[in-house]
Formats: structure tokens, sequence, C-alpha cells
């Protein structure tokens, strides 16, 4: 498409025709005066992609357009798809941390829990509940089934939106991306020091790497090791099942052995061109960040509970709860740990992150 042939003002139908059509197109309408089928619809859809086009009022019988914005770049083919669900919060959160947030390799790195964090798809509570699920369950008189659940449904959500969301920008030629598997481990420079009231101390630090192949195959073979401890069958009781919580503790044996704390992913994007992606940024319309992060929280816990409804009415035999206490658990766990009007709970739940999980033995031997 010549896009400089594309002149701002009025224009005929025959000639958007000329000027956008397929040979096809072009054809069907020379002999038959009208379009047929779902050649306008596709005519329009193409125009669409490079112009604001504006119908009016009929000329001598034909139809008249007026051609009002002419866009520096032309829109991907799949922007419909970026503004549907939550993709269209996502996608301009995306480019806008690509845009201002990328390092000298062009490069953004997303962690899924902190990135989400970050846009305000979930708050400060998150992770507090979920590295604290029976204390949770204690203040808050909700079962750690349903906890459990909800980590599982809503994890899963965060990371095939990001990811679906991605795909969409690097088929529109404006990034590449890949999935970085990495593996947080603890070392311990081996020295100790006590003072004269007999406090210890020991430096241990916890470092982040790219999972090598061969840490990939040891993760593999912990899991299989759980799995079999905790006569698992299915990849979801390892997560909320009555069978969770010793497949976890079996895991984290298993996976120490070689001082592992934990595996998990992350996203690597590298923006292609930069001035397409802060076009394609104001595409989206002229809301601040800050309304779109807002949209975003209320459509996601929307989504929660729609989908935690759908999920109960499928397998109504499953659960133990009646629907209204099954939904009223999400409910109160998305205000916990989606809703960003909701303070910090580190007061009222015993607060313990997946690192703080360490203890001191002194073993005092008398030398006479």
């Amino acid at each position: 498409m010549d896009t400089e042939k594309i002149k701002l003002g009025k224009i005929t139908e025959q000639e958007l025709v000329d000027l956008f059509g397929s040979d096809s197109q072009k054809k069907s309408y020379k002999e038959k005066g009208r379009f047929i089928g779902s050649y306008k619809s596709a005519l329009l859809k193409k125009v669409n992609k490079y112009c604001v086009l504006k119908e009016c009022e009929k000329l001598d019988g034909k139809r008249t357009y007026e051609i009002t914005e002419i866009y520096q770049y032309p829109l991907p083919s799949n922007f419909n798809k970026m503004n549907k669900s939550l993709y269209q919060y996502i996608v301009p959160l995306i480019l806008n941390s690509l845009i201002n947030g990328h390092d000298e390799n062009n490069s953004i790195d997303i962690t899924v829990g902190k990135w989400a964090r970050e846009i305000n798809m979930v708050n400060c509570n998150y992770d507090l509940v979920k590295y604290n699920r029976e204390d949770t369950s204690k203040e808050f008189q909700i079962n750690t089934n349903e906890i459990n659940e909800f980590y599982d449904k809503t994890d899963h959500m965060i990371n095939w939106y990001i990811e679906n969301a991605l795909n969409y920008l690097q088929a529109a030629g404006l990034i590449i991306w890949r999935q970085v598997n990495r593996v947080n481990i603890e070392e311990s420079d081996g020295k100790s020091t006590i003072d004269q009231d007999g406090h210890v101390e020991v430096n241990v630090t916890l470092s982040s790497k790219q999972a090598t192949k061969e840490d990939m195959d040891y993760y593999a073979q912990c899991i299989a090791i759980a799995d079999k401890a905790a006569n698992i069958e299915n990849a979801g009781e390892r997560y909320y099942s009555t069978k969770a919580k010793y497949f976890q503790e079996v895991l984290k044996k298993e996976l120490y052995k070689k001082k592992i704390k934990y595996f998990y992913k992350t996203y690597e994007a590298y923006y292609v061109h930069l001035d397409k992606c802060k076009f394609l940024l104001n595409c989206f319309g002229e809301y601040s960040i800050k309304d779109i992060v807002e949209n975003f929280n209320k459509e996601f816990t929307r989504m929660i509970l729609e989908n935690a409804e759908n999920r109960f009415d499928k397998n109504i035999t499953k659960y133990l709860l009646s629907k209204d206490d099954y939904l009223l658990s999400f409910e109160n766990l998305c205000e916990i740990t989606v809703d960003n009007n909701t303070e910090y709970l580190g007061n009222r739940i015993k607060e313990k992150s997946i690192e703080d999980n360490y203890s001191l033995q002194v073993n005092a031997k008398r030398k006479d």
C-alpha cells in the first residue's frame, strides 16, 4: 500500500475502491457499481488500518467519505484483539514500560508476580497471603482449599494474559520476547561470628541466575519425587488439594539438597521499533496510566469472580461449601489481594516471605 497517495479530505466510494481495493474488489465494483457480499466490510477494515474515515451524506446518489486523519504507521492487523478483555490494559502498560523503562539493550524484564504488583493487577498483600496461607485462613476464616484454588487460578490468568499480550505485540512486528526460567540459590560464605552476648551472625545471600538445562532436569526430578510421595495424580493437586501441603514440603526438601530455594519464570521483551511502539500506545486513547491501572484492577476482579461462579456450576459436586460461601471466599480474597484500596495486612497476618524460614541451632561443647 502506497501511503503517500492517501490524502485528507472528501473521497468518493469509487476513489476509495481504486485506492485501497484488491484487484478482485476493483473488478467487482466496476461491474456491479456497488459492493457485493463482504467486500465492503473487508475494504473498510483495510482502510481503517491507515486512516480515520468518516461516512458523509450521499452526493448525486453516491456514497462519499472523508479522511480526517492519516496514521503515521499502519495499525497492526490484530489491533482489535489488543482492545478486548484484559489486553486493552496490559498491552498499553507493556508498551509504556518498554518506552519509558527499557535498559541499554532496549529490553524490559517482566517478573510476573512483581510486574503484576507494579501495574496494580494485584496489591501488596498478594504475596503476603500467598506465602502465609494457613495464617490467612485462621485470620479471615477462609478455607485453605479456596485460598489454594484462588492462587492456582489467578497465577494462571496473569501468565496467560501477559503471554498473549506479548504474542500480539510480536505478531505486529513491534517486539521480540522470550520466556526465561530462573532459579534462586542460597549461598553462604561459610563464616560466622559470635559477640560477647552470644549472638551468632552468619552471612547468607540469595543469588538469582538463569536456570540451566541441568537445573531444569533436577527440578523435574524433584517434582517427580514429591508427586510420588504425595500420591499426586494431576498437576492441579500440587496446588489446591489436601495433598498440596505435603507435596510442597517434599519438593522444598528435595530442592534444598542443592541449596535451591525456588524456581520462577520471567519474560524478556525487546522493542524492535521504538517510534512504532510510541505511535501504538497513543492509539489506545488519551487515558492516563493511572486510569488504565484502575480499570484493569476492576476488570480483573470481575473476571476472577465470574470464572469462580462458572467453575462452581460446572463442578458442583466437587465442593463442600455452598455456592454462596464459595463465592464469598473469592470475593474476600479479591478484596484482600487485588483491590488497590486495601491496606497492607502484615500486622494481621504473620508476615513471612518465601526467604524467611531460617532458624539457628548452636551446638556448644565444653572442652576440658
